[in-house]
């Protein structure tokens, strides 16, 4: 199925894309810190589509000539294992980039597919690429992004190793949060954004382990509803067990 696809005119008026969407995309760890002018000129070849649950944008393995970064929606990094089984390794949202490592001409580690339905910001790599050239500040910008992004990777696969699994889900129904709302403490209430079997597997753990967890998480005031909503009884106690060390 052909994506639906609203053609570029120019990023702070053009169809789709508004000034809040500018906001998120200067957001984005690639571009982060970069002037709004050098910005626009820099995605000047860019699109905006529309993608529909299930749709690979690339796969593992493959050189491709386009990277995204995510508008709204959520998309499923993976990587291929034997016998065609995935793993995943994270499920991104706005205003997350994906698939720059064809800015590099390297093959992608990992496979991308749409969660739900995404609204992306398609940008040819080359295109892009050429117009970087010359822009040494521009470089050493974006370096130092992708190195903060790095950084914060390493940071969550830590976590996978030294947390429990009760202290994984209680951290990953934390950041489901309004930060507003979660400095005033107290009850609170969210909902799981899709799948449980996805978080499950975003989290390093079985389906069966996170129906688990979510029981050891009721011993501390959290409540699992039947419309995949959570009820979390005391956010401060949630936090304070999401960051201890030694549980069972």
């Amino acid at each position: 199925m052909r994506p639906e696809r609203v053609e570029w005119m120019n990023l702070s008026s053009g169809p789709g894309l508004g000034r809040e969407a500018l906001l998120d995309l200067r957001l984005a760890p690639l571009f982060s810190g970069l002037p709004e002018a050098d910005l626009l000129d820099l995605l000047r070849d860019a699109t905006i589509e529309l993608r529909s649950d299930g749709e690979e944008l690339f796969r593992q393995g493959e050189t491709g000539r386009h990277f995204y970064v995510i508008l709204d929606g959520h998309v499923v990094l993976f990587i291929a294992g034997a016998e065609g089984r995935r793993s995943v390794i994270e499920v991104v949202q706005k205003p997350s980039i994906i698939g720059e490592s064809v800015l590099f001409g390297e093959v992608t580690q990992m496979g991308a597919r749409v969660l739900g339905r995404a609204r992306l910001l398609v940008i040819p790599a080359e295109r892009f690429r050429q117009r970087l050239e010359g822009r040494f500040d521009l470089m050493l910008l974006m370096l130092g992004s992708m190195s903060f992004r790095l950084r914060v990777l390493v940071r969550q696969i830590a976590e996978l190793k030294l947390k429990t699994t009760a202290q994984r889900l209680g951290g990953f129904l934390l950041s489901l949060v309004d930060e507003k709302v979660a400095a005033k403490g107290g009850k609170v209430q969210v909902r799981f954004p899709y799948d449980k079997r996805i978080v499950a597997e975003k989290l390093g753990m079985k389906p069966e382990s996170l129906s688990r967890a979510l029981g050891r998480l009721a011993s501390i005031g959290v409540r699992s509803l039947p419309d995949n909503s959570v009820v979390i009884g005391d956010i401060e106690r949630l936090s304070r067990f999401s960051i201890e060390e030694g549980l069972d």
